[in-house]
C-alpha cells in the first residue's frame, strides 16, 4: 500500500527548511574558523552544497522542460569552463582545485558544475523582477556574482577550495567569471521560464555573510 506525505507535513518542513540552511551556514563558519574542526568541515563541504541545492530547488516554482534544459546547460557550461580553465590557465588564470569539494573528474570537482548552477540561478531570480531588458538584468545579476567571487577568492586556499599560482588572483578571473555568468543569465532570461523562488535572496545573503565572516576572521 502506497503511503503519501500529508500536505501539512510538507508545508511544515518547508517552513523550517530556511532555518536549517541558515544553521548549516552558521555552523560552517564556526567549523571552518576553528583549527580543531576545520578538516572535518572541509570534508562536509560537498554535503553542504548538496543540501543547499536541494532546499533551493525544492522552492522553485514552475518545473518544465525548458527549466531542466537550463539547469543542464548551466551545470555543463560551468563545469566545462572550469575544466578548460584548470588545464589551460587561459580563462581564469593559473589555478587548481583542492580537495574540499570532493570527487574530481579532469581535475575539477563534479560539484563545481552544481555550484555554478546554484549561483547563476539565485542571481537570476533576484534580478528577475527588474523591469529591464534581458541583457541589462543579466548584467546586474552577473555583477552580484562578482561581488560574491571577490569575497571567495582571498579565502579559497585557506580552506582547500582552490589555489592560485603564486597566491595571486588575476583580474582575468573576474572578467571570465562575469562573462560566463552573463551568458548563462542571458539564457535564463530569454527562455520561457518561471523565475520565482523565495529562497533565492535569503540564500544569496547567507553566502554573502558566510564569506564575509571567513574573510574577516581568518
Amino acid at each position: 500500500m502506497q503511503r503519501t506525505i500529508p500536505s501539512e507535513s510538507l508545508a511544515s518542513a518547508k517552513r523550517y527548511a530556511p532555518l536549517l540552511l541558515a544553521a548549516s551556514y552558521a555552523a560552517g563558519v564556526v567549523g571552518l574558523l576553528l583549527p580543531q574542526s576545520r578538516q572535518l568541515f572541509q570534508l562536509l563541504t560537498p554535503f553542504h552544497l548538496l543540501l543547499t541545492a536541494s532546499i533551493l530547488f525544492w522552492f522553485h516554482k514552475g518545473w518544465s522542460r525548458q527549466f531542466i534544459l537550463f539547469c543542464l546547460v548551466a551545470f555543463g557550461v560551468g563545469y566545462g569552463v572550469e575544466v578548460a580553465g584548470v588545464h589551460t590557465g587561459k580563462i581564469f588564470g593559473e589555478y587548481r582545485y583542492g580537495g574540499a569539494f570532493g570527487f574530481k573528474i579532469f581535475e575539477v570537482p563534479l560539484l563545481i558544475g552544481l555550484n555554478w548552477l546554484v549561483l547563476v540561478y539565485i542571481a537570476g531570480v533576484i534580478c528577475a523582477p527588474l523591469k529591464w531588458p534581458a541583457w541589462a538584468r543579466a548584467g546586474i545579476a552577473a555583477a552580484l556574482l562578482i561581488g560574491l567571487d571577490v569575497l571567495m577568492e582571498p579565502v579559497s586556499g585557506t580552506f582547500d577550495f582552490w589555489y592560485w599560482a603564486n597566491d595571486k588572483i588575476p583580474l582575468q578571473n573576474f572578467v571570465a567569471w562575469f562573462a560566463t555568468a552573463y551568458l548563462l543569465l542571458l539564457l535564463f532570461y530569454l527562455l520561457p521560464l518561471q523565475r520565482q523562488n523565495r529562497m533565492a535572496l535569503p540564500l544569496y545573503i547567507m553566502q554573502l555573510l558566510f564569506f564575509v565572516s571567513l574573510l574577516l576572521f581568518t
